[in-house]
């Protein structure tokens, strides 16, 4: 591919400062390709692997997912499939990391992550002063919560598109990284979204110390090759802080929460 892949232009060491015009058609090309593996493919395929360096640009900087190495054939009729936890920490969807479920959902969380950092021209996971590892998922929630939504753009973008459009994208981008599961869209719901003046959904509330313990759940599985990727099954994870509970219970502080996660 010409002109590489999407991390080379965002992180790689020749970074390119890429226009408006060009994130917005890396964003729905790679929005379309997700929806045709998800519906236009027969069984449908779920890539388990969406990230910046696996979105390739050739010459008109068209956007191509690659690398199937992980992906899964999804038969028709299934709902979610039980399997060993494999992707790249920071993507990976929370029930993913959390249980092993696996639906074209966990797909859409990571095509959140990556439009994201296309957005924002950050990583999916950072360090703050103190060594600590923090989500953009969380920093952007952030901010859309407080209004900011237009904060979550990168500064300086050559030629910006009109506000509203870039806060449409942001707010797409925060909803398909919701770590509630049926809080997310479907691909073919986002391209739709994307291409037209369909309205994004209101975002749901969501438990910001889940995605904490999400952060702790994806260290402790990766191996030195960044991989999730875990043969030997499931294994009890406690975290500690706040449960976050049925609308029939109240939240309880300060309990321990057993969640299960695969391990190398």
């Amino acid at each position: 591919m010409e002109n590489g892949s999407l991390y080379d232009h965002l992180f790689g060491s020749a970074k390119k400062n890429l226009s408006w015009p060009i994130r917005q058609k890396i964003a729905l090309g790679t929005a379309r390709g997700l929806a045709y593996l998800h519906y236009g493919a027969q069984p449908s395929i779920i890539h388990r692997d969406i990230k910046a360096s696996n979105i390739l640009l050739d010459h008109k900087f068209e956007a191509k997912v690659a690398d199937f190495g992980l992906a899964k054939f999804n038969p028709e009729g299934m709902t979610h499939m039980s399997t060993r936890v494999a992707g790249t920490m920071g993507y990976v969807a929370p029930e993913y990391a959390l249980y092993g479920q696996l639906t074209e959902r966990s797909d859409v969380f990571s095509f959140g992550v990556v439009l994201l950092e296309l957005l924002s021209g950050k990583k999916a996971l950072q360090t703050d002063h103190d060594g600590q590892p923090s989500a953009l998922t969380d920093f952007a929630w952030a901010l859309v919560r407080n209004g900011s939504a237009l904060d979550v753009i990168e500064d300086g973008i050559p030629e910006p598109g009109p506000p509203e459009v870039l806060e449409k994208y942001v707010l797409v981008a925060v909803l398909c990284s919701h770590p509630q599961l049926y809080a997310r869209p479907t691909m073919d719901q986002v391209v739709k979204m994307l291409e037209t003046d369909e309205s994004v959904p209101s975002l749901m509330e969501r438990p910001i110390p889940f995605i904490a313990g999400r952060i702790d759940i994806e260290k402790s599985a990766l191996s030195n090759s960044g991989q999730l990727c875990s043969p030997t099954g499931y294994q009890a994870y406690t975290l500690q802080g706040r449960r976050i509970s049925s609308s029939k219970e109240e939240t309880e502080e300060g309990s321990s929460v057993s969640e299960a996660v695969t391990t190398d």
